[in-house]
């Protein structure tokens, strides 16, 4: 199903984010995109995980095009593409201050019932406040 839900998540490299040479570290920039996803869903009042709803990452692709050093920001842009009947389908794009891209890529969230450990349809309500239409 289509959408226009988009976010945007500010957030500075942290020390704890690179390398010895000052350079974020790829899997660094992965965590900072699913504490986008995270900000994301706690801005629409919808849980990632509770007793009845979990959504892990079954799926991510990544381009880097270039360095994000400490203490720069970066903004993330997310873009909801898809939302199926149990999946969610999102594109990402990371920026500096200055305008230059960094990294970029797409990614697939499961909706999952925690306690079957299983994929489960996402609820009307959930579809709505992620941006999919009326409820």
């Amino acid at each position: 199903m289509p959408t226009s839900a988009t976010h945007v998540y500010r957030r500075s490299i942290r020390f704890a984010d690179t390398d010895a040479a000052g350079v974020a570290h790829f899997s660094r920039l992965l965590v900072i995109i699913e504490e986008a996803v995270h900000d994301f869903f706690q801005s629409r009042g919808v849980p990632i995980l509770d007793a009845a709803t979990a959504w892990p990452i079954v799926s991510l692709h990544a381009d880097y095009s270039a360095e994000c050093r400490f203490q720069e920001e970066i903004m993330i842009s997310l873009r909801i593409d898809k939302i199926g009947t149990s999946s969610l389908g999102f594109s990402f794009a990371a920026a500096k201050a200055d305008g230059t891209a960094c990294f970029g890529g797409t990614a697939t969230l499961c909706h999952i019932d925690p306690a079957l450990h299983a994929p489960a349809p996402i609820p009307a309500k959930t579809r709505h406040a992620l941006g999919a239409g009326p409820v």
